[in-house]
């Protein structure tokens, strides 16, 4: 795979540079209806409490206390703690109230926590999260929790307590270290961060670290990046998500008021760096996973994948065979394998309508034999 990667030719490059939806599912989100699914997603949960198989819990926490310019992720900038307090009141109502339609506890044998950024919330918020999942789910003795963190928010403290909580995979946003680029996406974050919260991480016993890089950044080229992925090397994260910035200011307000189109790297030399990237890290021992995933021979992706057993779901690439994914919070996602469910984007409306426990998905998408 990394072989014919290698030959993609620049008249390819032309034939299909244009932006697309993320490939997390098929059919892809986009083309999804939009409506009010309460009732069809109620018996979806109905037919899933029936199911003896375990589930994928996925809980969406969209606050950040700074915008990050290239991010298209569903997310909220505040410190009002009243607005998180709020929230947090309303996904409790709405795990109560997908456990009650589920009509057992069902056993839960992956948590994520997504965002926006998971490590905002506070000691008591965070303990008081995953004590919401223990009242309504049974999570298996080696179930996995995971969740996404944000070295410049993330502290030592947090991390004791996470794992103390459970959670044994985490994967820290970088996005880039060349402090140029990270002015030009409003991000700024050192090196010595990255080094301290990874550090940490290890040193504490997390199982997996994940570190997220993307390339295709306003002001980047090939040297830049490599010289990024040379402190990456150091640093030795088990795995790497390496994503490709889609430039989209017609759906991102951010893009088009804060990016500049000129500053972004052709067409050609975004390939180019991709395409180093890929040297890069093949010689660094890394295994490729797709199109966009990379892992340490050791690490159980890498493993998986090596022996076939590798699956994909909306939260990325994993060792787990199948099963119904639940996602909880704004704009989560769920996916019954025959059917797909998304929450509303809206926060207000969520806190609203899960408060007054009502189920939110405004988008689905059920599948048929084609």
């Amino acid at each position: 795979m990394t072989a014919d990667l290698l030959a993609v030719t620049p008249e390819i490059i032309q034939r299909y540079n244009r932006p697309g939806p993320r490939y997390t599912s098929y059919p892809t989100v986009p083309v999804w209806s939009e409506g009010y699914f309460s009732e069809d997603y109620a018996a979806c949960l109905q037919k899933e409490g029936l199911n003896e198989q375990p589930i994928s819990l996925y809980l969406h926490i969209p606050f950040c206390r700074q915008l990050c310019t290239f991010c298209g992720c569903n997310k909220y900038i505040t410190n009002n703690q009243e607005i998180v307090e709020r929230y947090l009141d309303a996904l409790d109502q709405e795990i109560a109230g997908v456990a009650k339609l589920l009509g057992v506890r069902k056993k839960i044998a992956q948590v994520h926590f997504g965002g926006g950024t998971p490590t905002f919330l506070n000691h008591s918020q965070l303990r008081r999260v995953v004590e919401m999942i223990h009242s309504c789910f049974d999570v298996q003795e080696d179930g996995e929790w995971a969740l996404e963190a944000d070295p410049r928010v993330t502290t030592n403290k947090q991390l004791e307590l996470l794992y103390e909580l459970g959670f044994r995979r985490i994967s820290f946003g970088v996005q880039d270290l060349d402090p140029a680029i990270q002015q030009a996406i409003n991000r700024n974050q050192t090196v010595e961060q990255s080094w301290r919260t990874l550090e940490t991480a290890r040193n504490l016993g997390y199982k997996s670290i994940n570190m997220d890089l993307i390339y295709g950044l306003p002001l980047q080229t090939r040297q830049s990046f490599r010289k990024t992925l040379e402190e990456v090397y150091k640093m030795r994260p088990d795995r790497l998500a390496i994503y490709s910035f889609a430039y989209l200011p017609g759906m991102f307000k951010t893009h088009k008021r804060a990016i500049r189109e000129k500053d972004l790297p052709s067409p050609e030399e975004k390939i180019a760096i991709y395409l180093e990237t890929i040297r890069f890290l093949a010689e660094a021992g890394y295994v490729m996973i797709g199109m966009d995933h990379y892992a340490l021979p050791t690490d159980d992706l890498a493993l998986a994948a090596k022996n076939r057993t590798l699956h994909r779901n909306f939260m990325g690439y994993t060792t787990l065979h199948n099963m119904a994914q639940i996602g909880v919070g704004v704009s989560a996602i769920s996916d019954f394998g025959d059917s797909y469910w998304q929450n509303t984007k809206e926060i207000d409306q969520y806190m609203n309508e899960a408060t007054e426990k009502k189920l939110i998905p405004r988008k689905g998408m059920t599948l048929d034999e084609e």
